[in-house]
């Protein structure tokens, strides 16, 4: 797909018919490698991809997600968030790349289990994953969606 075709076809999908593949896995992880950092402090951030049954069953606001992908960070200030956005960003765009299903999610953070995120880290944002039946098609987007101010 073209990035703004891809763009344009983006949605929120809560609904999953089915694992995703170790390969598909892999391709969303290499492009949240490819995402920008701060600074290039990569080494404060680290990715936690989550597909077991027991653990996701403790989670909540997950949608029944059978892959959820956690961004953890060592601080938790602004650039870190905009860093973590920038990472599941990416991520987020591979999967549908891929025809995945794909939901940004921060409401699950706080029902990650305890051992799960490395120590010394923070959750600061999650992607659930799955396959899905939905169908990704371009829509038309007003440029007035967002109020707009330019100045010359």
């Amino acid at each position: 797909m073209e990035t703004f075709e891809m763009i344009q076809s983006r949605k929120a999908v809560r609904k999953y018919s089915g694992q995703i593949t170790d390969e598909q896995l892999n391709n969303i992880l290499l492009a949240a490698n490819a995402g920008s950092v701060g600074l290039g402090k990569f080494d404060e951030y680290r990715l936690t991809a989550i597909q077991k049954p027991e653990i996701l069953s403790q989670m909540t606001g997950i949608y029944d997600a059978p892959t959820v992908i956690v961004v953890s960070g060592k601080n938790n200030g602004l650039m870190d968030g905009n860093s973590a956005g920038t990472i599941v960003h990416n991520m987020e765009l591979e999967a549908e790349n891929q025809g995945l299903g794909a939901n940004y999610n921060m409401a699950s953070l706080g029902f990650i289990p305890d051992g799960v995120i490395p120590d010394g880290f923070k959750p600061l944002f999650a992607l659930t994953l799955g396959q899905t039946d939905e169908t990704f098609t371009p829509r038309e987007i007003s440029l007035k969606r967002i109020q707009t101010n330019i100045v010359k």
